[in-house]
C-alpha cells in the first residue's frame, strides 16, 4: 500500500483529528501524533507494535512548547537546552499533569527535543502541538532515512507522510539523558542513551556525566 503524502495543512488537520502520521527529523523519519491526546498516542504503539511498557519521545518546535509537557526545568536542564537545542538531544523531565501516563510508561518522566529539522519545527509549530518523535518503524526493524525504506506495514495505521527536504541524516540516534538536580544550580547529567551528541561533548561542555549500571 502506498503511503500518501500530506501537504503542511493536511498533516495539521490529521493531526488535531487524532491521527497518527510520517514525519522527517534531523536523524529518522518519525511517528507523530498529538502527544497530549492518550488516544492518538496508543495509536502510535499499535503501528510500531510497540510494547507499552517502554515510553515515546517527543519533539517540540520552540522553547516555549516545553512548558506543554515539563512540569519544571532544572538549570542544568536550561544549561543543556541553551547549548544542544536545536539538535539531536532528548533531555528527560518530570512530567507535566497533561501528559498521558501511557506516553511516559508511568514513570512520569518525559524525555523532549527541539529538532532541527524543518519539517519537523514547522510541523509542530502550524499545529500548536508537541508530537511524539518515535522513529517511524516496526519495533525491533531498522529506521528510515528515505522515504523508500519505510516500512509498508506501517501504511495501514497513519494517515499519510508529510515530507520536506532534507531527508534525516540517520546515523547515531538522538541522545538522552536526564538531570540530576545538584547544588547551585549544577547537577549531574546521567547518560541514558548514548547518540548523536556523545558523552566526551557533553563533557567538554563542563557536564559531569554518569553512566548508569
Amino acid at each position: 500500500m502506498t503511503i500518501p503524502l500530506l501537504t503542511l495543512e493536511e498533516a495539521c488537520a490529521a493531526l488535531h483529528q487524532g491521527k497518527v502520521l510520517i514525519y522527517p527529523t534531523e536523524t529518522f523519519y518519525g511517528l507523530a501524533c498529538n502527544a497530549l491526546n492518550p488516544d492518538a498516542v496508543g495509536r502510535v504503539y499499535a503501528v510500531k507494535r510497540r510494547p507499552y511498557g517502554l515510553p515515546l519521545p517527543v519533539v517540540v518546535g520552540d522553547i516555549s512548547q516545553v512548558a506543554k509537557v515539563a512540569a519544571y526545568v532544572y538549570p542544568a536542564a536550561q544549561k543543556l537546552m541553551d547549548l544542544f537545542w536545536p539538535g539531536p538531544l532528548s533531555i528527560i523531565f518530570p512530567a507535566a499533569p497533561d501528559v498521558p501516563d501511557l506516553l511516559t510508561a508511568d514513570t512520569g518522566r518525559i524525555a523532549v527535543r527541539l529538532s532541527s529539522h524543518p519539517g519537523a519545527v514547522a510541523l509542530c509549530r502550524e499545529s500548536g502541538l508537541v508530537l511524539t518523535a518515535s522513529s517511524a518503524n516496526v519495533s525491533g526493524q531498522p529506521p528510515a532515512t528515505t522515504p523508500h525504506e519505510l516500512d509498508p506495514r506501517l501504511a495501514d495505521g497513519v494517515a499519510g507522510l508529510f515530507n520536506v527536504p532534507p531527508y534525516p541524516e540517520g546515523g547515531e540516534p538522538s541522545t538522552i539523558v536526564d538531570v540530576l538536580p545538584g547544588k547551585d544550580g549544577g547537577g549531574i547529567i546521567r547518560l541514558l542513551r548514548a547518540g548523536a551528541v556523545s558523552r566526551e561533548t557533553l563533557t567538554e561542555a563542563g557536564f559531569e556525566v554518569e553512566i548508569p549500571a
